[in-house]
């Protein structure tokens, strides 16, 4: 489902997909207070909030681009080509889903970057 507010509400694990890929997953709490993944963050910051909706008008977001053709997806990440932060190697290779901890695991080169020990 699309409908975030009503998993929000209902589940107490999310997996977050894209183009068939899984690109994220973690207990609900973690996931709506720590999104990861540039897709799951826009998929929450397109939820309309109740509690601000009197006082201000805010525009939901929306993820520019179209879903990549799955009979033929794109090598690296398929949300690449709709990723504000997209680098060469976000093309180069599928990003593994690692654990980040607590049981959130993300699949995204710029979680995995911060991961990486600077040398």
């Amino acid at each position: 489902t699309h409908a975030m507010g009503v998993v929000a509400e209902t589940a107490q694990r999310v997996v977050v997909m894209y183009a068939g890929k899984v690109i994220e997953e973690a207990p609900v709490e973690a996931l709506f207070a720590n999104p990861r993944h540039p897709y799951t963050q826009g998929l929450i910051r397109s939820i309309p909030r109740i509690d601000t909706a009197a006082t201000h008008k805010a525009r939901l977001e929306a993820i520019p681009g179209v879903v990549p053709n799955l009979l033929r997806p794109p090598p690296g990440c398929r949300f690449a080509d709709r990723c504000r932060y997209a680098m060469p190697k976000c093309r180069a290779a599928v990003p593994p889903l690692i654990d980040i901890g607590a049981g959130h695991k993300v699949a995204c080169v710029l979680v995995q970057d911060e991961l990486v020990p600077a040398q």
